[in-house]
C-alpha cells in the first residue's frame, strides 16, 4: 500500500462523504463509507495497488456525486453514456397501473410483499424492500426504534394505552438514528396536539383539575394519538433506510 494510492483513496472517500452530507444521517453516511471502503480495498487487493491500478479502480466505482444518486436512488447510472441517452418523453416516467403489473399506490401496498422490483438502466432487476422487509431489517438492526414505532402506532389505534406513547417517546429521544429535527416532530408535535385538543374542549368545570381530568381524555388524548400515527408514517422511512444501510453494511 503506497501513501499515494492510499491518498487517492481518502480524498475520494471525502468527496463521497461531502456528497452524502444532509442526504442521509452522520451513523447513515459512516456506515457507507465504511462499506464503500470496504468494497475499494477488495479491488485494490485483486487488480493490484499501484496509483494508475487505484485510479481506475475508482474510476469504476463512478464519481462521488453518481455513486451518491444510485445509493439514494436505487438506480445504476451509465456514466460514459448518460449524455448520449435521449431525453425520454415525460409519460415514459409515469409507472404502469396495479393490474398490469406496476406499484399499488394505495393501502393494500402495505400488504404488497416483502419487495417491488424495478427495471435498472443494465437491464438487471433491482428490488426494492416494502414495508414487510423494511419492518424485519429495523427489528434486525434498530430494535429500540422499532419498538418505539410499535409503541406510538398502539398510542394511536388503542386511546386506553396512551400511557404507552410515554416509553415511546423516551426511546425516539434516546435514538441514535433519528436526527434532532426528528425527534422533535415525533415527540413535540404530538404534546403540541395533546395540549391544543385539551384546550378546545367545550365542556364545564368548575376547576383546573376537574378541567384537565375531563378534557384530557375527552379531546388531548385522540389528538395525541392521531398525531403520534401521523409522526410514525413521517419517521418509518427515515428508519428504515438506516437499517437498510446496516443490512447491506453487516453483508458487504
Amino acid at each position: 500500500m503506497t501513501q499515494r494510492s492510499e491518498q487517492l483513496v481518502l480524498d475520494y472517500l471525502s468527496e463521497v462523504g461531502l456528497a452524502l452530507y444532509g442526504r442521509v444521517t452522520a451513523r447513515e453516511r459512516t456506515a457507507y463509507l465504511s462499506s464503500l471502503r470496504a468494497r475499494i480495498d477488495e479491488r485494490r487487493e485483486a487488480e493490484g495497488d499501484d496509483v494508475d491500478t487505484v485510479r481506475r479502480v475508482l474510476r469504476g466505482f463512478g464519481s462521488p456525486e453518481h455513486i451518491v444518486q444510485e445509493e439514494l436512488t436505487g438506480r445504476a447510472v451509465d456514466l460514459e453514456d448518460d449524455e448520449m441517452i435521449p431525453p425520454k418523453p415525460r409519460h415514459a416516467d409515469r409507472p404502469a397501473p396495479p393490474w398490469r403489473g406496476g406499484p399499488n399506490q394505495g393501502f393494500m401496498s402495505l400488504l404488497e410483499g416483502p419487495s417491488q422490483t424495478d427495471l435498472r438502466m443494465d437491464g438487471r432487476v433491482a428490488r426494492k424492500p416494502g414495508v414487510t422487509r423494511n419492518s424485519l431489517m429495523l427489528v434486525r438492526h434498530h430494535a429500540p426504534e422499532a419498538v418505539a414505532l410499535v409503541m406510538l402506532v398502539l398510542t394511536g389505534v388503542w386511546w386506553d394505552v396512551a400511557f404507552l406513547w410515554v416509553l415511546g417517546a423516551a426511546l425516539v429521544l434516546l435514538s441514535q438514528v433519528w436526527s434532532t429535527l426528528d425527534k422533535w416532530v415525533g415527540v413535540g408535535l404530538p404534546l403540541l396536539a395533546c395540549v391544543v385538543g385539551t384546550a378546545l374542549w367545550t365542556g364545564e368545570a368548575k376547576f383546573v383539575d376537574q378541567y384537565i381530568q375531563q378534557a384530557l381524555p375527552a379531546t388531548g388524548v385522540p389528538a395525541l394519538a392521531l398525531t403520534s400515527l401521523a409522526c410514525v408514517v413521517y419517521l418509518f422511512p427515515k428508519a428504515a433506510r438506516a437499517a437498510r444501510v446496516a443490512d447491506r453494511a453487516a453483508r458487504s
